[in-house]
């Protein structure tokens, strides 16, 4: 049987979501949760990866059990299958305190968490002001200067549409596809907090982190607003500034038809 979950994580301690030969990953550390609770060996596939030290609140997951979960249990029928709200509750008591199941649901054997998905978000946080929070410290990017909000507003309507991301796509030698339709690239603040937020079709890895770092050149006023268009067009990333530090993302949402 497929299932599907919402999982919540801070990416703090975590070398990111995909399970590898050295350091912990979060995906290791729900696989092995669940297996422990649905005693067999379980496997998972997410939305998508998240980097080392990047954060969640909305990463979508499926895996197969042999074990059949029950949406309810019949009233004094102790031979009645588990239901999915004790194996939820019990899975979040296996978890350390900086990851968590939200939902846990019975999907189509078909599901495929990443294909599936139609669209994505992702929130990045800039704690602007001359002295650090310690209170947003794994949260947030902390940039001393006084930004220029207006700049990196127009800077990040430019970005809306269907357009080639190459220039803000991790760089490697490997090809890699990078055309996505943003569907919402707003900037807005509250106070010392600026809150990114942008929704697209599917992100290019290190895309967001790459598009605020060059954001944040925009608003330090040493780049032009219009130099996003320059660089969407050149499709060039060594063109780009540095990508923006970890901390500060956080997958949002992922949703689906």
């Amino acid at each position: 049987m497929r299932y599907r979950a919402i999982v919540a994580y801070d990416g703090t301690a975590y070398q990111g979501w995909q399970a590898q030969p050295s350091g912990t990953t979060v995906q290791q550390i729900i696989e092995a949760a669940l297996s422990t609770v649905l005693r067999e060996t379980v496997r998972v596939v997410a939305a998508g990866r998240t980097d080392a030290g990047v954060h969640a609140r909305g990463q979508v997951i499926a895996f197969d059990a042999d074990v059949a979960l029950s949406v309810d249990a019949l009233a004094g029928d102790r031979a009645a299958p588990a239901t999915l709200a004790r194996a939820l509750r019990s899975v979040n008591a296996v978890l350390p305190e900086d990851v968590v199941l939200r939902t846990l649901e019975i999907a189509d054997p078909e599901f495929d968490p990443r294909r599936d998905a139609v669209q994505r978000g992702y929130r990045y946080r800039i704690w602007n002001a001359e002295v650090r929070s310690p209170f947003e410290r794994s949260r947030a990017w902390h940039v001393r200067e006084p930004l220029d909000d207006g700049a990196m507003v127009d800077a990040a309507r430019v970005l809306v549409g269907e357009r080639d991301f190459a220039s803000f796509q991790g760089a490697d030698d490997v090809p890699r596809l990078s055309v996505r339709d943003v569907t919402r690239s707003e900037l807005q603040r509250d106070g010392q907090l600026l809150d990114y937020v942008i929704e697209a079709n599917s992100f290019a890895r290190h895309m967001v982190r790459n598009i605020v770092g060059l954001l944040v050149e925009i608003g330090r006023c040493r780049l032009p607003s219009t130099v996003v268009a320059e660089l969407l067009e050149a499709r060039d990333r060594r063109l780009a500034p540095a990508p923006a530090p970890p901390q500060g993302l956080c997958l949002e949402w992922v949703r689906y038809p």
